[in-house]
């Protein structure tokens, strides 16, 4: 199944892959802020997707890379990162 699609094959039936916002702050002295919506099957492949659409002039693009990213994105103590589910 290719990745670009926007629904997913269950059991024969086809449904709509849910939508989740992401913000991140980069964390430097700009504090930029980037968003996107993708539309992935779960939490952790939107934010794959973010993190190699967003963020790869931050970050090495490999799984350390992402291991980082998803750090920053989950520090409670400085909020770089927010991820909300639509359910529409």
């Amino acid at each position: 199944m290719s990745h670009s699609s926007n629904f997913i094959e269950n059991a024969g039936s086809f449904q709509f892959m849910p939508k989740y916002s992401i913000a991140f702050v980069v964390p430097d002295e700009k504090s930029q802020l980037r968003h996107r919506v993708v539309e992935s099957a779960n939490e952790e492949e939107a934010l794959r997707d973010f993190f190699n659409n967003e963020t790869l002039d931050l970050y090495s693009n490999d799984d350390q890379g992402f291991y980082y990213f998803k750090e920053d994105f989950y520090d409670k103590s400085a909020q770089y990162g927010s991820i909300i589910r639509h359910t529409s």
